[in-house]
């Protein structure tokens, strides 16, 4: 999530540029491939979350573009809010070209079961206020009332909270009362993805996470989304980002 308080700068996402300019807020998916780029100088706070917030699951689960809204006065007052309730977690060289994101990574796993509960739930409530800023609420196709939504919506929650399980079609249209041919219809006509080519997406992503916040091998990490191979891990790893495993690594956050 960033926030552009001078300057001005681009974002190169899924072949399209948007402008970075002064009193915008800008909010980009996790595990996108992005590039980004400046003429001569821009001022910005940004914030890296990795932990899912409570209904970010409606902003992003269908779509995976950048959103832009209006920064508001008091947004400036609420990223220094979260530095102050996150100490030591400021990046340490602002060098794009010298982020140390491993080091980042591992502070803030390490550092978060020794925060203060008030302090955890504060800073996502500040997270919530800004991310509710994104107009992605009002788009039709994203309307938790709209029926075939309201109907898939509880079996991709199922998915994400148990993606190290094994699913199949069956359980899943088992868990929302529906006919495993009609489910799948369904599925398809709502996230236009197939309920196991969305696994195997969601599976790609958590590994994503796993290979830049921890140290687990590729055997630890395919168990943990799921797949319980390492090699049928690999396969799917560059069918959807492109790399290996291995190279996502090496190459850190993207």
């Amino acid at each position: 999530m960033y926030c552009i308080f001078d300057g001005e700068g681009f974002i190169m996402h899924k072949g399209i540029t948007y402008e970075l300019t002064q009193g915008k807020l800008f909010l980009i998916p996790s595990f996108t491939n992005s590039s980004y780029s400046c003429n001569e100088s821009v001022s910005m706070i940004y914030v890296i979350f990795t932990n899912q917030l409570f209904n970010e699951i409606r902003m992003f689960i269908f779509h995976d573009k950048v959103f832009e809204v209006e920064a508001q006065p008091q947004d400036r007052s609420l990223f220094e809010r979260l530095l102050l309730l996150n100490p030591r977690m400021e990046l340490v060289n602002n060098d794009p070209q010298k982020y140390d994101n491993w080091n980042y990574l591992d502070k803030s796993r390490n550092s978060e079961p020794e925060k203060p509960l008030h302090d955890l739930l504060k800073s996502q409530e500040i997270l919530l206020q800004l991310l509710s800023r994104s107009k992605a609420s009002e788009n039709n196709d994203l309307n938790i009332e709209n029926r075939p939504i309201s109907k898939i919506l509880p079996a991709i929650q199922y998915i994400n909270n148990n993606i190290e399980k094994s699913l199949s079609i069956e359980k899943l249209a088992e868990e929302i009362c529906l006919l495993p041919d009609y489910f799948s219809r369904l599925f398809l006509e709502v996230t236009k993805s197939r309920p196991i080519e969305y696994i195997q997406r969601k599976r790609v992503g958590k590994a994503q996470l796993l290979l830049v916040t921890t140290k687990h091998s590729l055997e630890i990490i395919a168990e943990l989304t799921g797949l319980n191979n390492a090699s049928y891990l690999s396969r799917l790893f560059k069918r959807y980002v492109g790399k290996s495993p291995g190279k996502y690594r090496l190459a850190g956050f993207v």
